[in-house]
């Protein structure tokens, strides 16, 4: 499991589909998600502390690009 508090802006983070996303920033405690992340697109998405798309674990997908490994910068 990974701890999406240990990063820093610009660090890359692998799926785990593969891919590579970018670490934007933290985002403020009364959000309801934890971290703001960038596709290689250019779009947008959110995750929690572990690197999971989805908080609720009921309603998480196979599909799910959930963060598994902090490359760093």
């Amino acid at each position: 499991m990974v701890d999406l508090n240990t990063c820093k802006p610009g660090d890359r983070l692998k799926t785990i589909h593969g891919n590579i996303l970018l670490y934007v920033e933290k985002l403020p405690e009364d959000n309801y998600y934890n971290h703001l992340i960038q596709y290689p697109n250019g779009s947008f998405g959110i995750r929690t502390n572990e690197g999971f798309v989805m908080k609720n674990p009921g309603r998480r997908l196979d599909s799910d690009e959930d963060i598994i490994e902090i490359l760093g910068q």
